[in-house]
């Protein structure tokens, strides 16, 4: 398995990327499967920051780095990357290409450009407004308090996944993808992908009806849960927001910001941006959780400054 044949989805949950992945998926040349989360289960190494533990996470990744330094002849890196590579190796067989599609890799995304620069890397960008109310829509979200779950989906992806795409402006093996795009003009924006991916394009692509290989357990809940299992949403039945959800989402695009919306996907938006309760109350949510974070890992801070031979 070379990492030439990797290609990564990459955006906000609920941004579209199932059915942009079963689209890339529909052909004999690449393969895929429900998201399979494969880097962030070894996050540790690639980003500690994002892990904790009860042994105290950054104790043992400074013990482990002191072992690596004390072996400089053996290229761990080296080996890391090419034990990644092997998870991936059942996915390609009879395929030249395979698709790891997991949203959240948006925290991890500046990594898997340094681990795998000759990866594909595709970003999905749709407008943040639109993502909670599908979040809201699909999983029953009826209260602030339960969309608190995606916090960092939603007040820290939408940033990340622009400097990533403004840093990376000149790779030419990361592709920028708006969702409301793809809706609009499928057949011009899913043909200029396969180009960039050096697949074979033909229309009979658009028809996915029969394009299995993306379903599982995880993802979007209206395409690919597979026969037999249960579906939390209900298609076509889409309850109005209440109004806590609306203040939400003025204080959403008043967090967001007017000007970034534009710079993310030229969104427009007929909400007024404005500081509201409703978005305080989420946003405390995340700077408690991100207190006892730090908190829990208080002893990095008296490492930090240390220095070992």
């Amino acid at each position: 398995m070379k990492e030439e044949q990797l290609i990564f989805i990459v955006s906000q949950p609920r941004a579209g990327s199932t059915y942009l992945q079963n689209l890339l998926s529909n052909n004999d040349e690449v393969n895929t499967c429900s998201e399979p989360w494969i880097l962030l289960n070894f996050a540790n190494q690639i980003q500690p920051e994002l892990m904790e533990a009860r042994f105290e996470n950054d104790l043992a990744h400074q013990a482990f780095d002191l072992y690596k330094r004390k072996y400089k002849d053996f290229d761990f890196d080296q080996k890391q990357k090419e034990y990644l590579l092997s998870l991936y190796s059942p996915m390609i067989k009879d395929f030249n290409f395979v698709i790891d599609k997991t949203p959240r890799y948006w925290e991890i995304i500046d990594e898997i450009v340094l681990l795998f620069p000759k990866s594909k890397v595709i970003v999905l960008k749709r407008n943040p407004i639109d993502v909670v109310k599908s979040m809201v829509h699909t999983w029953d979200l009826n209260t602030i308090e339960k969309l608190s779950v995606f916090n960092r989906d939603l007040l820290l992806a939408p940033r990340r996944l622009q400097e990533f795409c403004v840093s990376q402006k000149n790779n030419l093996n990361v592709l920028e993808v708006n969702y409301e795009a793809l809706i609009s003009n499928t057949h011009e924006e899913v043909s200029n992908i396969y180009n960039w991916l050096g697949v074979t394009y033909y229309k009979g692509v658009l028809d996915v009806s029969k394009n299995d290989k993306y379903k599982g357990v995880f993802g979007d809940p209206y395409q690919n849960q597979p026969k037999g299992q249960n579906v939390v949403a209900k298609k076509g039945s889409k309850p109005l927001l209440n109004k806590h959800f609306f203040n939400f989402l003025k204080g959403y695009i008043y967090f967001l910001g007017v000007d970034f919306l534009k710079s993310y996907g030229n969104y427009d938006t007929i909400l007024s941006a404005k500081k509201t309760k409703s978005f305080h109350r989420f946003q405390n949510k995340y700077n408690e959780a991100a207190k006892n974070f730090n908190n829990w890992n208080f002893f990095n801070k008296l490492f930090s400054n240390r220095k070992f031979n």
